[in-house]
């Protein structure tokens, strides 16, 4: 017994799944651009300047200022910074105008070296009022670079006379 199949045109033709090809197709082709792109901006990564290096400097400015530069003698305990250091250390130290003072305190901070320097200011502002500072070192920060910025809470004591005050130490890098 011989069949015999009927011959159909390809224009009637509905046995190919010609929606799912497509959808197939599609779906390989926009994955393989949002890779293409997802590479493509990798590859660029490293030459952009990004705020995580001046944020992590200072970061670590803050640690150094509070915990050693500035800590208060005898204190025993964290974030307790003395007054008159923190006075002479903003108004004597930052000043941009005596270049090795402030070559000295960039130094002391971690953040003068051969490869990079970066610039710093330091301020303590009162809890109830932090738009005012009660002291403020270094130069101003500039509007067209990347600023890190990091606060710390602190106590601020001076042992002679019984004075404490809790503030915020804030300090930019650039």
């Amino acid at each position: 017994m011989i069949l015999f199949l009927s011959y159909k045109n390809e224009e009637t033709n509905q046995d190919a799944q010609i929606t799912i090809d497509y959808v197939a197709g599609m779906g390989v082709f926009l994955l393989t651009v949002a890779f293409v792109f997802q590479f493509m901006y990798s590859l660029f990564l490293p030459f952009q300047s990004g705020s995580d290096e001046v944020t992590l400097a200072a970061d670590r400015v803050s640690t150094v200022l509070v915990e050693r530069v500035l800590t208060a003698d005898k204190s025993g305990q964290v974030n307790t910074i003395d007054q008159g250091k923190l006075d002479y250390f903003t108004k004597t130290r930052l000043k941009s105008y005596d270049l090795t003072a402030y070559n000295d305190a960039l130094r002391e901070v971690g953040l003068f070296s051969s490869e990079n320097v970066f610039d710093f200011n330091v301020s303590a502002a009162n809890l109830s009022n932090p738009d005012k500072p009660m002291y403020q070192g270094g130069p101003s920060p500039p509007e067209n670079l990347d600023i890190g910025q990091t606060k710390r809470l602190v106590m601020i004591v001076n042992s002679s006379t019984g004075y404490n005050e809790t503030a915020i130490i804030s300090v930019k890098v650039w």
